[in-house]
Order: structure tokens, then C-alpha cells, then sequence
């Protein structure tokens, strides 16, 4: 075999292990920070939804709470929607539900995020993250991957870091699982 054979060879395979390398090493980093959050009480945080009112970490003390993250140009947030929104409509009444969106801090348009919002047609209130917000999960060391749902007991402690495409089963057994 020609040593240019060989080398137009061993080059693609190359980098396509590093490719993988490199995939299966964020994957791995972006599992330990949503581990991370487990068993960690949620920063403290302000944000209003687009109703107008106001959210913090401390309205949701006493309740289950569950933070559903998702953004535009995401295929699992797209593809997990409808279950989400089948959750909405059957939550017990001691669950508060906040979506929060990340298009703010990802430079999409306007145009482009209202249309994901009314795509999505979620009934509970929608948050839409700002620097600081994602700054203050950043520094916490959570990871700011989407779609991302994180389950919240009553003393506002993370139980569950739902990562990815989830379907109602699994968000529905991790909300009964810390309690009605």
C-alpha cells in the first residue's frame, strides 16, 4: 500500500475519533454538572414571565416545582412538546410548572422565539432567561443544555435532572417520587 493511500486513509479515521473523543467527553462533563445540581437547592434567582409576574426561587418553597428548560432550533424540545404539555394539564395542584427559555442569551431574534412560543402552545408560565440568570446557573456549575428538566421537592431542593428528550412517564415518576 502507497504511503499516500495509507495516509488518505488514516486521516478521516482520525478525525473521526477525535470527533467522538470530543462528543463523548462533553457528554460526559454536561451529565456531571446536571448531576451536579442533585441534591443541591436552587440558586437563588429572579425572573419574570410573559405575563409580567414576577418568579423567584423562594415562590416555590412549600411547593413541588419543575423547571422545564428548552430554546428555538432544538429538535428534542420540539419532539418532547406534546408531552409536555399532556403533563400540564394533568399536574397536581401543589406542582408549579415554570418553563424557561434561553433564546435571550442565545441571540435568536424576537420573531424567531415567538414563534417557537406559540409552537409550542405550553399552558404554565413561560420565564425567559437573561444573562444574569444563566450566569447565576453557570456559576452554580449547572449545565445549560436543552431541553433539561429539573424536579424540585417542597424545601427547594434538585431531585431529578432530566436530561434530553424525556416523555410524560419519566417526568411524571420523578414527580411522585418526591411526594404529593
Amino acid at each position: 500500500m502507497s504511503r499516500r493511500i495509507l495516509v488518505s486513509l488514516t486521516v478521516p479515521l482520525l478525525l473521526i475519533a477525535a470527533y467522538f473523543g470530543v462528543m463523548s467527553y462533553y457528554r460526559a462533563h454536561v451529565t456531571e454538572l446536571i448531576q451536579h445540581a442533585v441534591d443541591n437547592p436552587l440558586p437563588e434567582f429572579q425572573l419574570v414571565d410573559l405575563d409580567g409576574k414576577q418568579w423567584t426561587n423562594k415562590d416555590l418553597i412549600g411547593k413541588r416545582a419543575v423547571l422545564h428548560f428548552f430554546r428555538s432550533h432544538c429538535h428534542s424540545c420540539d419532539v418532547e412538546a406534546p408531552a409536555i404539555r399532556s403533563l400540564e394539564k394533568s399536574r397536581p395542584d401543589d406542582v408549579v410548572w415554570l418553563h424557561v427559555m434561553t433564546d435571550v442569551v442565545l441571540d435568536v431574534t424576537p420573531a424567531t422565539t415567538e414563534a417557537t412560543i406559540a409552537r409550542k402552545q405550553f399552558i404554565e408560565p413561560i420565564l425567559m432567561a437573561d444573562v444574569d440568570f444563566v450566569e447565576l446557573f453557570h456559576k452554580a456549575k449547572w449545565a445549560q443544555v436543552t431541553p433539561i428538566t429539573y424536579v424540585v421537592d417542597r424545601a427547594g431542593i434538585v431531585r431529578y435532572g432530566l436530561r434530553g428528550l424525556q416523555d410524560a412517564a419519566t417526568i411524571r415518576q420523578a414527580i411522585d417520587a418526591i411526594g404529593g
